[in-house]
């Protein structure tokens, strides 16, 4: 029996499901959730000399749609979301970002130097190197991305046709060197590992050098059309559907899960094919008269990730997401569908993860909490005043919560605030762990303390806190046992757990905080994490609670370490998430101010012997860098016009 993930049914066609199994939902949430460990900086030296021994192949065809998204929120702010350099970050960069969207950028440069730029950075022109944040197979989904800006489809439209008549009988139809007419040992155009380290200025020599005459009376652009035909052999522009028919078949059965239900046979079923996230393809069809469904001519992919919708009344269940292998063409499948119930009583509270960071002046707040519900029933909800859609799970928010976000959905949505709660409007399915909610606040703070409250409406099986080590930090929790200092992802964690918990409300009290416009000594520690040396339950932090062996908690928490695990590869970083508590031109202008006045701290501590230069140049090149995205948003807003969330 696999977990079935549910989402509201509007009749319209619906793109990606509501909720996806546990992994990959935590895979999600990296993209929300950002590192807690200290932001890494880098001092501004001159890059690495190119080294092509140093860029790996692309392991399958890359492919521009699954960098996009990457571009845009990482590329984009300085080289323009189109290409054309005009980011709102541009005109502060020491020298001009590359125009991809101008044919000249790509033409003398191979796209193993792009990925190596893109990996290893430019320091000295203030690009980061973006190995920190994207594996190597998004680098080059994001540089083919870039790539294909400086053409478009009628030119490889064009260019595939004269491609097709003049070099398809050699180099055949993939340019893989395999046509009817190929001489023996022709080069295969279509190799990554040569494709990736030949320019287009190389190929156009080449073709001069052994084909002076074919093409010569074409066009610069045509000629250049042909070249970049060529080139999508290595790569899928963006238009081009990455899904094709295949013989891969996804079958399965639908069971009514509901004492007394009725009968499934003929309701609606949809098969999402997506990759990377993003919906490729979708099915449709129905439930035979035995419960069994079935999708044919499929593509085979490994890369495509299929999951089947049954949609029962209003509500679609979600098979787990399944993947075609070399040796697998039949990919099979169960679900379950219920009936519904308005009753609540048998919501449960299965696991609450509850971690707290802080930068100067706020305090960051996440939870990640997994419900269930007992029965036979899906729960969708009853009517709360102050909600247009019928309320399942109910949140608690502190009254002095900012910034409230979800991981899926949004508030005003999906998720209703009333008071001091938050309601999900989604149907929870039967089962222990059935819907996962990621939720992210920030609470601003005066001074060195401040409180977080929390209360649970439910009862708690497990709940775990992460608080953020930090030198001079008291923490007073009331409820939970404390079960010691763990580090995690280059970040000291101080723990607390609490099993089987009643309904009720608590707050947790923080004293020792970094007070507003102060620098994170975090930023300035170097190859050690802020527990590091820890000899008794936290070094460096006083606690409330009596201290427990970690060892006693290393079963108990068995389960709760392997989520934190991939979560703390997560929340709310110094790093990349800047809150924005402030958006007024005037606030914009007093944090460029404040940055100003940190950089100046940091030259005195620099120039008084107590900070090394290692450790000045890392914190002086993220403040600058901070800085100049301050001055960005400043250029956004056109002098006195406020910036809209």
């Amino acid at each position: 029996m696999v977990k079935f993930f549910l989402r509201r049914f509007d009749g319209r066609r619906l793109g990606r499901p509501g909720a996806v199994v546990f992994v990959a939902a935590l895979l999600a949430a990296l993209a929300f959730l950002a590192p807690t460990s200290a932001p890494v900086v880098y001092a501004q030296q001159p890059s690495p000399t190119f080294d092509l021994t140093q860029v790996n192949p692309p392991a399958s065809r890359p492919l521009a749609l699954r960098g996009q998204a990457l571009f845009s929120e990482n590329c984009a702010p300085c080289h323009g979301a189109v290409g054309g350099g005009d980011g709102p970050t541009a005109a502060q960069l020491p020298d001009p970002p590359t125009l991809f969207a101008d044919p000249a950028a790509a033409w003398d440069r191979t796209p193993a130097e792009w990925f190596y730029t893109a990996k290893f950075g430019r320091l000295e022109k203030l690009m980061p190197p973006w190995q920190t944040q994207m594996t190597d197979a998004q680098i080059w989904d994001t540089i083919y991305f870039a790539w294909q800006l400086h053409t478009n489809e009628l030119n490889l439209a064009n260019g595939q046709v004269l491609y097709a008549e003049q070099c398809a009988a050699c180099h055949g139809p993939n340019g893989a060197g395999d046509g009817p007419d190929a001489p023996e040992n022709l080069v295969n155009l279509a190799h990554p590992t040569y494709a990736t380290s030949v320019s287009q200025a190389d190929w156009m020599a080449g073709w001069q050098s052994a084909h002076p005459d074919l093409g010569a009376a074409w066009t610069e652009q045509q000629q250049q059309n042909v070249l970049e035909t060529i080139r999508s052999f290595t790569y899928a522009p963006t238009w081009e559907p990455p899904f094709r028919p295949g013989a891969g078949v996804f079958q399965g059965q639908v069971i009514q899960g509901s004492a007394g239900g009725a009968d499934v046979a003929g309701i609606q079923i949809e098969l999402d094919a997506y990759m990377g996230f993003e919906p490729i393809a979708n099915f449709t069809s129905t439930v035979a008269a035995d419960g069994a469904f079935v999708f044919e001519g499929l593509d085979l992919s490994p890369e495509i990730i299929y999951m089947a919708s049954a949609y029962y009344g209003d509500i679609g269940y979600s098979s787990q997401p399944l993947n075609f292998t070399p040796d697998t063409a039949v990919l099979d499948t169960e679900m379950t569908v219920y009936e519904t119930t308005d009753d609540p009583s048998g919501l449960i509270l299965s696991r609450m993860h509850w971690i707290v960071d802080s930068q100067p002046g706020f305090l960051i707040v996440g939870q990640i909490a997994t419900y269930g519900m007992q029965g036979d029933r899906t729960f969708v909800g009853a009517p709360v005043d102050g909600l247009t859609d019928p309320g399942t799970v109910a949140m608690f928010v502190p009254p002095a919560a900012q910034e409230i976000s979800f991981q899926s959905g949004a508030l005003g949505g999906r998720f209703q605030q009333v008071g001091d709660r938050i309601y999900d409007t989604s149907p929870v399915a039967p089962g222990a762990s059935t819907r996962q909610i990621i939720m992210r606040y920030v609470i601003p703070y005066d001074g060195t303390q401040a409180t977080v409250e929390q209360e649970m409406f439910y009862p708690v099986q497990d709940f775990t806190l992460l608080v953020a080590e930090l030198p001079d930090l008291q923490v007073d929790v009331p409820v939970l046992e404390f079960g010691g200092a763990q580090a995690l992802s280059q970040q000291s964690y101080l723990l607390w757990q609490g099993l089987d918990l009643a309904p009720q409300r608590f707050a947790v009290g923080f004293t020792g905080l970094l007070a507003p416009g102060s620098i994170d000594p975090r930023l300035l520690q170097t190859g050690q994490t802020a527990g590091s040396g820890s000899t008794g339950s936290a070094a460096g932090s006083n606690l409330t609670g009596a201290a427990q062996p970690l060892e006693r908690w290393t079963i108990l928490l068995s389960g709760a370490i392997i989520l934190l695990g991939l979560v703390v590869a997560l929340i709310w970083s110094r790093r990349r998430v800047r809150v924005d508590l402030r958006e007024s031109t005037q606030d914009l202008r007093q944090e460029r101010n404040n940055l100003i006045g940190q950089i100046a701290r940091l030259d005195d501590l620099h120039a008084l012997g107590e900070l090394d230069v290692a450790a000045w140049e890392r914190q002086r090149s993220q403040l600058k860098a901070q800085l100049l995205k301050i001055a960005g948003q400043l250029m956004e807003q056109q002098g006195d016009t406020p910036r809209a969330k």
